[in-house]
């Protein structure tokens, strides 16, 4: 009942939000963005999301293999895909990270190593977005009149993951830390930054292998990026990509937030306000926000077919790749 009410709850906050949005709007505007549309264009957009989630598939394959679980590329790639399609296409009744650590623990036995990897995905998947945003933020800060929102946003949660990585990687600092929080915090919220830091402390004598993955990342988190960038272009929205460089990013986060759909009405809200002080009209940052969602929703299709064709056989004994 408790995980009904909270659907629902999501469901009306995205629906307002969408519909303050549109309230405003000049419909005869939406309708010329539309027909102008390039479809060459957003299928470019599909396509950059489509090879994100592979390169995501590759940087999750790596941190289980870290793992030692026996997981095969191939069954990483439609783990990969299907938590995709879960956490874009249906309404939050079952996250697409606990269906990737359920399918590892079918197909292994084990569960603590799917959970530390998909948690050190996440993680290493935020903190990139963070950089990459804060690395373009010095050449886009000058020209555009909300990109304070930035620094507010990103710089809090960026020093947050160093925190959390220096507690995982350093053991002394670490359990420093957890103590210290141990004393200040709730039980139940110290028993959750408890097991971040175990979850983390897994890869400690991994440094190459963390880098290696962060690179992947990078590429990953750019991909996103220029998924939102392509629909733009596609509707002759074209700021810079520095710019979507910039805001994707910061929409990206505060979308993340457990407040809505899949960030549908609170990522759009957000783009619309920064691209806003660019000069850009609602309905045009509108328009860019919701094809790069639909462009998204598209490519999460493939991992539906995946799911609903799967076979979670196990890998071959000592065999993991």
């Amino acid at each position: 009942m408790k995980r009904i009410l909270n659907t629902a709850a999501k469901i009306i906050v995205s629906v307002g939000l969408i519909a303050y949005l549109f309230s405003g709007m000049d419909w005869q505007e939406l309708e010329t963005i539309g027909s102008q549309l390039v479809l060459s264009l957003f299928l470019w957009a599909i396509a950059f999301f489509l090879l994100s989630n592979t390169l995501g598939a590759v940087q999750w394959y790596l941190l289980l293999r870290a793992q030692n679980l026996p997981v095969r590329f191939s069954q990483a790639l439609v783990f990969y895909f299907v938590g995709v399609f879960f956490n874009n296409v249906l309404l939050g009744n079952i996250g697409g990270d606990a269906m990737r650590i359920y399918d590892i623990r079918r197909l292994t036995g084990q569960s603590s190593g799917g959970v530390a990897a998909t948690m050190m995905d996440r993680f290493i998947g935020l903190f990139s977005t963070c950089c990459i945003a804060l690395a373009s933020y010095p050449f886009i800060a000058a020209t555009a009149s909300k990109s304070g929102l930035l620094i507010s946003v990103l710089v809090p949660v960026w020093l947050a993951l160093i925190v959390v990585l220096a507690m995982g990687l350093s053991r002394r600092l670490g359990l420093l830390i957890e103590r210290l929080l141990t004393r200040f915090l709730p039980a139940t919220i110290s028993d959750i930054v408890g097991r971040v830091r175990r979850s983390v402390v897994v890869y400690r004598e991994r440094i190459p292998l963390l880098a290696g993955v962060w690179c992947i990342s990078l590429c990953v988190q750019f991909c996103r990026i220029l998924v939102y960038w392509s629909a733009g272009l596609a509707i002759g929205m074209a700021p810079g990509l520095l710019y979507f460089m910039s805001f994707q990013p910061i929409a990206a986060v505060i979308a993340s937030l457990p407040i809505s759909i899949g960030g549908l009405g609170v990522r759009e809200n957000t783009l619309v306000g920064l691209f806003g002080g660019l000069g850009f009209t609602p309905e045009v940052s509108t328009a860019m926000s919701l094809l790069g969602y639909v462009a998204g929703i598209l490519a999460s299709l493939l991992g539906g077919v995946a799911f609903v064709l799967r076979r979670i056989e196990s890998a071959p004994s000592g065999e993991p790749s």
